[in-house]
């Protein structure tokens, strides 16, 4: 499967970054760098669509890690994988994302 990600820009200020397919490689490494870029200007909040994601590697687990090291000041709302990734991966993600 290709993976694919999009994102979107609303007129109220919510950036969403839609993943589908394998959150893995380049893949993953670009979407860190896309939300951190979005995170740094400070001008959007920001939406993680996984719904359609299948799998994850480690490159991918390393956006979950920057969320978490954000300490609660990055205002991300994130849509948990709908099938596809591990009982394992999605609990990793859980724990990651802010309350």
């Amino acid at each position: 499967m290709n993976t694919s990600l999009s994102v979107a820009f609303t007129e109220d200020g919510l950036m969403q970054m839609r993943v589908a397919g394998k959150l893995t490689g380049h893949a993953a490494r670009r979407g860190l760098e896309i939300l951190r870029s979005a995170a740094e200007s400070g001008r959007w909040k920001l939406k993680f669509d996984l719904r359609e994601t299948t799998s994850i590697d480690s490159l991918g687990l390393a956006i979950f890690n920057w969320i978490r090291k954000q300490n609660g000041n990055l205002k991300i709302a994130v849509v948990l994988p709908v099938q596809g990734v591990s009982d394992e991966e999605l609990e990793y993600i859980r724990q990651s994302v802010p309350a």
